[in-house]
């Protein structure tokens, strides 16, 4: 059987919204959200989340994701959604195991 993973990005910064995704939303975080949805989505072995941001990650953890701390010069707003994909697929690598499928989740977009 194939591993299935779900990855979402969440950095901290946010110009248009601050804070917006540990903002509550109907009770939940925002990104609460996300990771339930991938959860309760069948299939998908693990969820793991990658932030820059403490707070984020540890929002995270509380849903059940696993985490990875993001490096700031990936979490910019200018910075290349590719290369924090690629970072967290090679963290994931070395801690974990390299899935066969990656469902790449929008943080903001349950």
């Amino acid at each position: 059987m194939k591993k299935t993973i779900a990855l979402i990005l969440a950095r901290g910064g946010s110009k248009g919204i601050p804070n917006k995704n540990s903002r509550n939303f109907c009770g939940i975080p925002l990104i609460g959200w996300s990771i339930l949805q991938a959860k309760n989505t069948k299939g998908i072995s693990d969820v793991w989340l990658s932030s820059d941001s403490k707070k984020i990650l540890k929002i995270a953890e509380k849903f059940g994701a696993k985490t990875i701390c993001r490096p700031r010069k990936l979490s910019t707003s200018t910075a290349n959604g590719d290369d924090a994909y690629l970072h967290a697929l090679n963290f994931i690598e070395k801690n974990s195991c390299m899935p066969d499928i990656v469902i790449a989740l929008q943080a903001t977009s349950p």
